[in-house]
């Protein structure tokens, strides 16, 4: 079309010419914009996940605990120290199913952002004792079941993209930071929290440079 107008505005019926173009790159800073948006669903996604292996955990024990079937362990001959040492094995051993598969999906899917193996790997031995402890705030298994569901849901997906939002704007950063250690008690945190920060750790070093 372009050669057409010229030859009519020129008048030169035979004028032919070649156009090459180049685009200006994508610039590093959008890269690392839209690969830390990609991570936001996949660590809400991953929250959901995790939050499932404690809620069912926490189920079988406060089911032990309603039922005296823990008291008919330890009247039969079975140490405290046992009972809790072959529970807290089985459901490490037990929580590194889903891990695993999570894994597997997370190289499947090509979202395995560099190192989260590693968290994805030392989340049982952490959520498992995490999970042991929350359990005596409770009497009931269901009140058990919603309050870990929810807690882990929300500091896996919500406390992960709050924290990342202060710490990206000056005036919050600090409070970003401080509340960047609150939120490590929760181990479903440190793991979207790192799966968060392999994928967009740029963008903070950036704004506080």
């Amino acid at each position: 079309m372009y050669t057409a107008i010229l030859r009519v505005a020129t008048g030169k019926p035979d004028l032919n010419f070649n156009m090459i173009t180049t685009p200006f790159p994508v610039y590093q800073l959008m890269k690392d914009y839209e690969q830390a948006a990609g991570a936001f669903d996949f660590i809400f996604m991953t929250a959901i996940a995790l939050a499932l292996i404690p809620c069912v955990m926490v189920q079988f024990i406060l089911n032990e605990r309603e039922k005296q079937l823990k008291h008919q362990q330890l009247l039969s001959g079975m140490s405290v120290a046992g009972y809790w040492a072959s529970n807290l094995f089985f459901d490490i051993f037990m929580a590194y199913v889903p891990i695993l598969l999570i894994i597997m999906l997370t190289f499947v899917f090509d979202k395995s952002y560099e190192g989260i193996w590693v968290l994805f790997l030392l989340y049982p031995p952490a959520v498992v004792p995490f999970t042991y402890v929350t359990s005596f705030l409770f009497s009931s298994d269901i009140n058990a079941q919603i309050f870990t569901l929810f807690l882990h849901f929300l500091s896996g997906g919500l406390f992960t993209i709050v924290v990342f939002v202060l710490q990206m704007i000056p005036v919050t950063m600090v409070w970003g930071d401080a509340l960047r250690w609150v939120c490590t008690i929760f181990p479903s945190y440190c793991v979207t929290h790192g799966i968060l920060f392999s994928a967009s750790g740029s963008l903070i070093v950036n704004s506080r440079n």
